[in-house]
């Protein structure tokens, strides 16, 4: 089985940008110890405050075993994040190729 990316995207409202930096930082901490998906963030080159998350899982098994985890922090985090956001989220997967 290929691996799976989810990208998640949007813009960030300018004067939350520290804000929303912050939470980022404890996304990451918390996912570091994720055993089914790595996460990380990324800023558009020559776009300031337009972010993408992305996780990425070894196999479609670990993607769906991520989806239907009950992970409460994550939730809560993610909700916060929501607060920062500017646009339009745009959600992507991803499945390799083989």
């Amino acid at each position: 089985m290929g691996k799976v990316i989810l990208t998640v995207q949007y813009d960030v409202k300018e004067a939350k940008r520290n804000d929303y930096l912050t939470a980022v930082e404890r996304l990451k901490s918390h996912y570091a110890t994720n055993q089914f998906v790595s996460y990380s963030v990324y800023e558009q080159r020559g776009k300031q405050n337009s972010f993408a998350e992305i996780f990425m899982a070894h196999s479609e098994v670990a993607y769906k075993k991520f989806e239907e985890s009950d992970d409460q922090i994550a939730d809560s985090l993610t909700a916060q994040l929501q607060d920062f956001v500017e646009s339009k989220t745009k959600y992507t997967t991803f499945i390799e190729t083989k």
